[in-house]
């Protein structure tokens, strides 16, 4: 469960490099490193934290979590709606872990100087994007992957641990479970996790635990 919290925090103190009161986007926000990231952030000092989701039934998981506004990108352009909420300025930083046309659509919303941090493809499509939308406006796009640095820089990891720990036993961050189910139903976990419809962490457990 504690993967989610290494990688949220991996994502907002190190790699988008976070400032107090900055503004943050974060796509997918009702899984489990969508409400992680929305507490991790609020932690760090984010002035405003918008969430996305997929179907409106999500939207009360994201502002438990602890986000500001929640748009639901299937019902409405929300990067246009995104920059009527910052005065037309964009957010600093979005976390994009789905994709496609979502990461084309959020460079009409990233401020000058903000950054596109891309952790993942849930859509099945990675956003095709033009170097002309990052000279001018001093915009960086960004990547990361938590099994690759596992692998190649595990020693990274050290210093993002003892933050995620110290952020748990302070409470300033909580583990966000939406299921929990016998091993023996592992299977339909996988597909509850696969079908996008959770929230959370499912959890799997054994008959006697």
């Amino acid at each position: 469960m504690v993967l989610s919290h290494f990688l949220s925090y991996k994502l907002l103190a190190d790699v988008a490099n976070l400032q107090d009161r900055n503004k943050v986007l974060i796509h997918s926000a009702s899984g489990g490193v969508g409400t992680t990231a929305i507490q991790v952030a609020r932690a760090l000092g984010a002035k405003t934290i918008i969430g996305t989701v997929g179907n409106e039934t999500k939207i009360p998981v994201v502002l438990e979590a602890g986000a500001d506004h929640v748009l639901c990108y299937t019902n409405e352009n929300f990067s246009q709606r995104v920059n009527e909420l910052t005065d037309g300025k964009g957010v600093n930083i979005i976390l994009d872990s789905i994709g496609g046309e979502i990461t084309e659509q959020s460079m009409n919303c990233l401020s000058k100087y903000g950054r596109l941090v891309v952790f993942g493809n849930s859509s099945g499509k990675y956003g095709q994007l033009q170097t002309s939308e990052l000279h001018s406006s001093c915009r960086s796009v960004l990547g990361f992957s938590l099994g690759t640095t596992r692998k190649e820089q595990p020693e990274v990891l050290k210093d993002t641990s003892l933050q995620v720990f110290r952020m748990l036993e302070s409470g300033q961050i909580a583990i966000k479970i939406s299921e929990k189910l016998p091993l023996k139903d592992a299977s339909l976990a996988h597909q509850l996790i696969e079908s996008r419809n959770s929230t959370g962490k499912v959890i799997l457990y054994t008959e006697n635990s």
